[in-house]
């Protein structure tokens, strides 16, 4: 029970992480290309730095809608991801309105489309790399069994 433990919490961990990584490296990104497009006479200190890392452990934190003890059907998966997305794009435009950021409203649609992009590429990311897990771990379990059928029929040889 304890090793189920520990590796669902490693799982968790290994997640929250990945997310945030890929997260924040897409917020630079964006902030980059929106920047130089809309606001190309804007210059940030090194406080702007912090910035995305900040967005991207507040959009992570908010996955906790996401969290079920049980087995969520894909209607229940897809609700609380659009929660998830609502509540990023909040706070983001929120963060920007109380901090007296006043975007034209075009920039403030491009904004929240981009934030559904990064979000998408954030879960598209997760996606390929469970996939991936799924198929080594389904290789070395072909692997398993075939050394077990092999052992079996020594045993039954002799």
């Amino acid at each position: 029970m304890k090793s189920e433990n520990r590796q669902s919490a490693k799982a968790f961990w290994t997640e929250f992480m990945m997310s945030f990584f890929v997260c924040t490296a897409c917020i630079c990104i964006l902030e980059g290309v929106l920047g130089m497009i809309f606001l190309p006479e804007q210059r940030f200190g090194y406080d702007a730095f912090f910035s995305p890392p900040l967005f991207g452990f507040v959009s992570v934190l908010f996955g906790i809608v996401t969290y079920s003890k049980h087995e969520l059907t894909m209607q229940e998966v897809i609700v609380r991801r659009c929660i998830h997305l609502l509540l990023i794009e909040v706070f983001v435009v929120g963060l920007n309105y109380a901090a007296g950021t006043i975007f034209s409203t075009a920039l403030v649609i491009v904004l929240v489309l981009a934030i559904a992009v990064i979000f998408v590429a954030v879960y598209a990311v997760l996606y390929v790399n469970d996939k991936r897990s799924a198929v080594l771990f389904n290789e070395e379990l072909k692997k398993y069994q075939k050394r077990v059928e092999q052992e079996g029929q020594e045993t039954d040889d002799r």
